[in-house]
């Protein structure tokens, strides 16, 4: 077939992406994306009920009420709240490092499908200037979703990429007037392409729906 390469004599391999013009999903397992949309989710049902707590040492002298019957007065121990603060970056990471010195998108694509959901989710929530990154990250990463948009690969993945990047910095992004245009741009861009995989969707299903339903 004209889609495919020779790898070996006697192999074939199918290319990544047959035509541009065609939207192509991703051959990565559904788990792993559908993981990073959800990850807040499954750390909230992994996370342990009550911290181990050690036993509490019983004192020497155990103090008494002052009653006909003593009883034993039991000190509660008030519980300290300390309050979760998110680490801020003082350096660099290497995936700050790659998606600002790298200029090929489907590079840049190839090198997130690398990471894991759990270390993807905390780069993304590390690009706007409040959380350790810069202006540049995010400008950047936005520039990077119009592009793989437009190349149409990787398209599950990349929604994937899109919802997580959105829930981090939405609140930057609105709040920076010069980012509006490039968010207007993804979201036209977004909107065709999901159009588009709607109606082609819709088609299919109408076929096959005649097909189950035809006499023949």
């Amino acid at each position: 077939a004209g889609y495919q390469r020779r790898v070996r004599a006697g192999e074939w391999k199918s290319t990544e992406q047959i035509n541009e013009s065609l939207i192509t999903l991703s051959s990565a397992p559904k788990a792993r994306w559908t993981a990073l949309t959800k990850l807040d989710i499954i750390k909230k049902r992994n996370k342990p009920k009550a911290p181990p707590t050690a036993p509490k040492a019983a004192p020497f002298f155990l103090s008494t009420t002052k009653e006909l019957v003593p009883k034993f007065i039991v000190e509660e121990k008030k519980e300290e709240t300390v309050e979760k603060m998110k680490p801020v970056r003082s350096e660099e990471s290497e995936f700050q490092r790659k998606i600002m010195c790298t200029e090929n998108v489907r590079d840049i694509l190839e090198y997130l499908d690398s990471l894991t959901p759990s270390t993807l989710d905390i780069e993304l929530q590390s690009l706007a200037p409040l959380d350790g990154g810069t202006h540049e990250l995010v400008e950047r990463f936005t520039d990077i979703l119009i592009s793989a948009v437009k190349i149409r690969a990787n398209y599950d993945v990349l929604q994937a990429y899109i919802s997580v990047f959105l829930k981090y910095n939405r609140r930057y992004l609105i709040e920076t007037g010069s980012l509006h245009d490039k968010l207007a741009e993804l979201k036209s861009l977004h909107s065709e392409s999901w159009q588009e995989m709607q109606q082609k969707i819709q088609e299919c299903l109408c076929v096959t729906t005649f097909l189950k339903s035809a006499t023949l």
